[in-house]
């Protein structure tokens, strides 16, 4: 049920309640535009509003890249434009993308190709990152004299932690996929024809638990604690609503009675 939003971004589904957003302009390597952004951002409202019933989102590009940063004519553009001016258009502009975290589902980025940039930025936003290996990943602001954007220095020292996410900002290097594995940018390298396949199986695998398990995590993951106190509070107070609830309920028998949850039942 493929849907193409203004051509520049398309929506697919992988599986029951797996959705897959693809970065659409292959021979500009999924240049990410203001155009691109704003049809992003109308399919992140529409998946809102008509299509309520998806669990997990993966996020690609077509083509050989997953995206190779923002687009080069729209940052030249900005050279013509005051500070304030820019200030505000670059705070909608990482909205339009970073607004894929608002629908409050898993995001598993499926990075097939070079993610640079802004692109590694939208990569970074999600919550699982599997590469192909042909990916090559940068966060490469510094070396065009530019400060890193759209939640760079957010998301980097939580996925990497905080000397190496210094490192590779300050450095602007290019790693290919598997230096990316082992400094913790990724969690998986597959062969590319063996990408979406690998992000799907990783979607079902988040399908067979407890929905509002899968919610109430990715809110504690992403929120972040700053200390062990506020760790077990935030735990004790989920897991109290878990206990009295059906889903519980329903994982539990489930084990005790060896079968696989009916996570619709609940």
């Amino acid at each position: 049920m493929k849907q193409t939003e203004g051509g520049f971004v398309e929506f697919d589904e992988l599986a029951d309640r797996v959705g897959l957003i693809r970065l659409n302009d292959p021979d500009r390597l999924n240049a990410m535009s203001e155009d691109m952004a704003g049809d992003f951002s109308r399919l992140i409202f529409k998946l809102r509003e008509k299509h309520p019933y998806l669990r997990v989102l993966v996020v690609t590009g077509a083509g050989r890249a997953f995206s190779a940063g923002g687009d080069l004519k729209m940052l030249q553009a900005k050279t013509k434009l005051g500070g304030e001016e820019n200030r505000t258009k670059m705070l909608g502009y990482y909205n339009s993308f970073l607004c894929v975290r608002d629908l409050g589902l898993p995001l598993i980025a499926a990075i097939n190709g070079p993610a640079i940039g802004a692109g590694l930025c939208l990569a970074s936003a999600c919550d699982i990152r599997i590469a192909s290996d042909k990916a090559k990943l940068g966060m490469t602001f510094a070396k065009l004299g530019l400060h890193p954007g759209m939640g760079a220095t957010y998301f980097l020292p939580k996925i990497m932690g905080p000397a190496l996410a210094t490192e590779f900002m300050l450095t602007a290097r290019v790693v290919d996929s598997n230096e990316a594995l082992k400094i913790g940018l990724v969690s998986k390298v597959v062969p590319e024809t063996e990408l979406l396949k690998e992000a799907t199986n990783t979607a079902l695998e988040i399908l067979d638990c407890g929905p509002q398990a899968i919610k109430q995590l990715l809110e504690t993951l992403r929120t972040g604690t700053q200390n062990l106190d506020q760790a077990l509070k935030r735990e004790a107070i989920v897991q109290g609503i878990n206990y009295a609830g059906p889903e519980f309920l329903e994982g539990l028998t489930s084990v005790m009675e060896k079968r696989k949850a009916n996570w619709e039942k609940a």
